[in-house]
């Protein structure tokens, strides 16, 4: 996901992720620290991930989801999605 959200910012294309992953408010915060800013779901989903992208430091994730993409350590990469999903 983080590379095709890099090749379409690098090509200027919008890159956006459709269907359930989009709309479930586990993954936003993650997908937010990966640079994706697009999201389509089911109505139904709109108003939870809204707040979640509301409330949600994106400098901040970016941050944490680099250093969680080049750990090797276990204890330390469940370390880091805690600290995302807490964001």
């Amino acid at each position: 996901i983080r590379n095709t959200i890099r090749a379409g910012q690098k090509a200027g294309i919008p890159v956006s992720l459709c269907g359930e992953m989009a709309g479930d408010s586990r993954y936003t915060r993650l997908l937010l620290g990966l640079g994706l800013t697009q999201f389509s779901m089911h109505p139904a989903g709109l108003l939870e991930i809204k707040r979640v992208v509301q409330d949600s430091h994106v400098s901040e994730l970016a941050a944490v989801v680099r250093r969680l993409l080049h750990t090797t350590e276990a204890d330390k990469y469940a370390e880091l999605l805690k600290t995302i999903a807490q964001n």
